[in-house]
């Protein structure tokens, strides 16, 4: 940690809950004391800037000379010094999700606040939140294959131009009739970034007048460059809704599962609207209403030996397509 923030740090230990307090003079000679090179002149500036923020919950008491500090009582706020074991496992939790959830401003503003919770956490070894650290996770759901690790300076390139509304320019790695080529695109609008399957996503549009929007997985941009003009933005956008929906259609679609499916095991849904009967041969009939999307295609295709699709009839066919060109490969190879 930088030095000033080390001295800020030490500065709030020193200072108590109200209705306790204590005076700028006492602050100085407490540091002073730890070995820290600091006035009085310095103390009442960053105290007064801390104040002035909001920061920390400082209260100031200016009734009389000289002025008394202290912390308001209800303050639960980001306070390193006030911390507890809630806090500290919801920073552990964040510190490791955000190094591409957040731009890289952020996340050395927040450094200390994460190795303060790494503080509390581990200052006793029987502490039951260090115990749920340690046990609960949320894991990522990579590719079966090893992707190419992305540019770190590229990746915050284009989380300056997100921050910023900047546009920039770059190349795109585009596979046209087998041929692989990097294709000048300028200027570029970023409107978001999504973190998908531990593949980080940049979703854009092109030009002025383009109202398309694009995803593309950053590992696939070279040369990315930022632009002084300012980014062309869609005010309706909301990134986490924004899987192209508008490319998927509505359908009615009805599955006949096993009743050993994984899905009717686990009580799963593929809508709210979703109906669900058994048979007399002991399969269950779903219908439900969604969108004919990759991830649903995906999903049908992961579970081919215990789901058959009924309707609709284009979503069928896509799948007799489908096995038979896989039953065709693998009877061409044994034979």
């Amino acid at each position: 940690m930088q030095i000033n923030i080390q001295r800020q740090i030490a500065m709030l230990e020193q200072i108590p809950r109200h209705p306790s307090r204590i005076t700028a003079n006492d602050v100085t000679d407490r540091l002073q004391n730890r070995d820290y090179d600091v006035g009085l002149r310095t103390v009442q500036r960053e105290l007064k800037a801390m104040h002035d923020m909001g920061l920390f919950g400082l209260v100031l008491d200016d009734r009389s000379k000289p002025f008394g500090w202290s912390i308001a009582a209800c303050w639960r706020g980001l306070n390193l010094t006030l911390m507890d074991n809630h806090m500290a496992l919801a920073f552990h939790t964040l510190k490791h999700s955000a190094s591409e959830l957040l731009p890289p401003q952020s996340l050395k503003q927040l450094t200390p606040y994460f190795e303060r919770a790494d503080q509390v956490l581990g200052s006793d070894p029987d502490n039951p939140w260090l115990y749920w650290a340690c046990r609960v996770a949320q894991l990522p759901k990579p590719f079966p294959f090893i992707i190419a690790e992305q540019d770190p300076q590229i990746f915050e390139t284009v989380q300056y131009a997100l921050l910023h509304k900047r546009q920039m320019a770059c190349q795109i790695k585009r596979v046209i009739k087998g041929e692989s080529y990097w294709i000048d695109y300028s200027p570029i609008n970023p409107e978001g970034i999504q973190i998908s399957d531990g593949v980080a996503l940049l979703t854009f549009t092109i030009g002025k007048f383009d109202s398309k929007l694009y995803a593309k997985s950053i590992d696939l941009l070279r040369n990315v460059r930022l632009l002084d003009t300012p980014s062309i933005t869609r005010s309706d956008l909301d990134i986490a809704r924004s899987q192209n929906k508008s490319a998927s259609e509505l359908i009615d679609i009805e599955l006949l599962f096993s009743p050993s499916a994984n899905f009717i095991m686990r009580n799963a849904k593929l809508s709210e609207n979703q109906s669900v009967q058994q048979l007399e041969d002991g399969r269950y009939r779903v219908n439900a209403r969604v969108r004919d999307s990759s991830g649903l295609r995906t999903f049908l295709w992961n579970m081919a030996d215990n789901v058959e699709v009924v309707a609709p009839l284009k979503l069928r066919t896509h799948f007799i397509r489908l096995l038979n060109k896989v039953n065709a490969r693998y009877q061409n190879t044994a034979t």
